[in-house]
């Protein structure tokens, strides 16, 4: 395992915090640390490329907002928050590399409802654009209270979108976890928005390193032996993403594809806890 020379990583921040190239620098050196971890990032994400551009004219000539465009779009959205994921990993940024994963597990919810109901998805998609339509207009009246002109055109719009709204009320993402057979990974999803992706105490506790005086010092990073920990979150959520699309386009070896991956990932979370802490 490559050790990075600076006993004290904040030296190198000191004057653009993880926008220091040496950043770069480190990034080449996780990459070597971790290597079976990346490999396996990449080898789902070649995969999951393949699929995208294999179905990427799906439903072409017909409505852009029919279930099989859709569903290509929902998919290129979890592809590249999983890209996103991998990159911040790359660079030991790994509260944020999580906190990128939730839009694969939200992807991967909508995916799920598309192959086993598209209707009920679709409707449930147009529902959300308007509701959130409105609550906008409302939010930029709000903002503006003395501006009349974009008052008027403000009240305009949201009339618009409530019409088409109706009594209708969007979906939340438990209920919509909860309408979808199997284990659709919402406990996952929570984790990722409640302790990475939200401002939480867990969140907080991860910027700080311990001193030898038992106090602590607020740093920004990086966190090196976090990364194996990141990757496990977005291979996990773009595998189970990846499995509902495949389903939906009707690939028939993607099962046993994404079943090995799974493998390799399951072998790299035990090794990785069997080992303890890497890095520095």
């Amino acid at each position: 395992m490559t050790e990075r020379k600076e006993a004290d990583p904040r030296e190198a921040l000191a004057d653009e915090g993880l926008l220091s190239p040496q950043v770069e620098t480190w990034r080449h050196i996780y990459i070597d640390n971790y290597r079976d971890w990346f490999e396996l990032a990449r080898e789902l994400n070649r995969y999951a490329v393949s699929l995208f551009q294999d179905h990427q004219d799906a439903g072409d000539g017909g409505p852009a907002n029919a279930a099989a465009p859709t569903a290509v779009r929902v998919y290129g959205r979890a592809l590249n928050a999983f890209t996103a994921s991998i990159m911040l990993a790359e660079r030991a940024m790994t509260i944020e590399a999580v906190g990128a994963v939730r839009p694969i597990h939200e992807a991967g919810f909508w995916l799920s409802l598309l192959a086993t109901n598209p209707e009920k998805a679709l409707e449930e998609l147009d529902i959300d654009h308007h509701k959130h339509a409105v609550d906008r207009e409302q939010l930029l009246r709000a903002a503006y209270p003395g501006n009349a002109e974009l008052h008027s055109a403000s009240v305009q719009r949201e009339a618009a979108h409530a019409a088409l709204l109706g009594k209708r009320r969007p979906i939340s993402m438990k209920a919509l976890a909860a309408s979808l057979p199997g284990d659709p990974g919402y406990l996952q999803y929570r984790l990722a928005s409640g302790f990475y992706g939200h401002l939480s105490r867990n969140s907080l506790d991860a910027l700080k390193l311990r001193t030898g005086d038992k106090g602590v010092r607020p740093i920004l990073g990086p966190f090196e032996t976090e990364i194996p920990k990141a990757l496990f979150f977005a291979i996990d959520a773009m595998a189970r993403t990846t499995r509902y699309f495949a389903a939906l386009v009707k690939v028939r070896d993607a099962n046993d594809i994404l079943s090995a991956l799974r493998t390799t990932l399951t072998d790299l979370g035990k090794a990785d806890a069997e080992a303890g802490p890497q890095g520095g």
